[in-house]
């Protein structure tokens, strides 16, 4: 996933519009659609952090430099449902392709 397309998914994520995202972060709606689109790469460090800040993420999960979430966000084993111990099992048992689908909605880079 590009930067771009990771700054999509974190405003569409958040349910907002480029125009309501843009005026958070402090740009102009064509200057956030030149993000989105990686028309411009060299995203301003001040607006990394208000992307960031904005979509509860940290500035390196903007850049590429880390996944979304981390291991320790997860909760302990202990704690997990049926239903999470079912799903988990489904998904080990899946084909490749829906494993990659089920990544792509939860925004989970493999």
């Amino acid at each position: 996933m590009t930067k771009g397309e990771r700054i999509k998914h974190l405003r569409e994520k958040m349910g907002k519009t480029q125009t309501d995202f843009a005026d958070i972060i402090g740009v102009s709606k064509q200057t956030l659609y030149k993000y989105e689109s990686d028309i411009i790469t060299n995203v301003p460090s001040d607006k990394i952090e208000a992307i960031a800040s904005t979509a509860s993420v940290s500035p390196a999960y903007v850049m590429g430099w880390e996944p979304e979430y981390h291991v320790s966000d997860l909760k302990p084993i202990e704690n997990s449902t049926q239903e999470d111990i079912e799903i988990l099992k489904a998904y080990h048992n899946a084909p490749e392709n829906i494993k990659d689908g089920i990544r792509a909605v939860l925004g989970i880079e493999k």
